[in-house]
């Protein structure tokens, strides 16, 4: 099988003085696995992640999604479903569940043309799957941590994408919206897409396909019970 996704030869420097953030980066990702990148905070987990999105600009190497280095095609954006930390967003703006989650829509919009009743179906089964159907008219800064981060994975959803890239859905969360979470990207795996997560640490692994533990660069890689070895977790979190 073909990977989805090439990292070849990467490197990121935010600053000179301090050196890359990693460098000479080579790791690929395959269509049907739910992938954990797990590490330390500061390890260059979201780093990577960003790079992959575009919102990042690697100083050396590039990223191939989909065959296309870098992705700048928007046929090729729209098939990628990101999720970014919620400190990055404004959860005080005055919009309800409803409307974030329509937003994993727009994407798929023509230029001119407005939500129709596919669309608006597919934010409502979006917002089922994650369980907030009752919660659908709640102002975000009504909605707990749990199901803010339920509401964000649902507007990936209603995207549709092939390439789900979550940096650290679970931060903060409780352990029912964690399974939940879980649960769907186990199912959007199945039918065969590639779903990269990003977490400093993780309660259930059993949904998991592969973790690859990093800091600063690739410490173990492959299933979790190949890389949840004292050795490799003392070296990514220095004992």
């Amino acid at each position: 099988m073909d990977p989805i996704i090439k990292v070849r030869d990467l490197e990121v420097v935010y600053n000179k003085r301090n050196g890359p953030i990693f460098t000479g980066l080579n790791i690929d990702f395959y269509p049907g696995q739910v992938v954990l990148i797990m590490g330390p905070n500061g390890g260059g987990k979201s780093t990577l992640i960003k790079s992959m999105v575009g919102i990042v600009k690697p100083s050396k190497g590039y990223i191939d999604i989909m065959g296309q280095n870098p992705i700048t095609d928007l046929s090729i954006r729209k098939r990628i479903g990101y999720v970014p930390q919620i400190s990055d967003f404004n959860i005080y703006a005055p919009i309800t569940l409803w409307d974030l989650v329509s937003l994993g829509r727009f994407p798929l919009l023509g230029l001119f043309n407005g939500f129709t009743k596919v669309d608006e179906e597919a934010v409502y089964q979006a917002v089922k799957k994650v369980g907030l159907e009752d919660f659908i008219d709640y102002k975000l800064s009504e909605l707990s941590g749990g199901q803010l981060s339920r509401g964000f994975i649902a507007r990936a959803l209603a995207q549709d994408p092939d390439v789900y890239l979550l940096d650290e859905p679970f931060e903060s969360i409780d352990y029912v919206s964690e399974e939940i979470i879980l649960k769907v990207l186990r199912d959007e795996a199945g039918k065969g897409k590639a779903v990269i997560v990003t977490e400093h640490h993780l309660s259930e692994v059993e949904y998991i396909d592969r973790i690859v533990l990093f800091r600063r660069g690739v410490v173990a890689d492959g299933s979790p019970e190949e890389v949840l070895k004292d050795e490799f977790l003392q070296k990514a979190y220095l004992g």
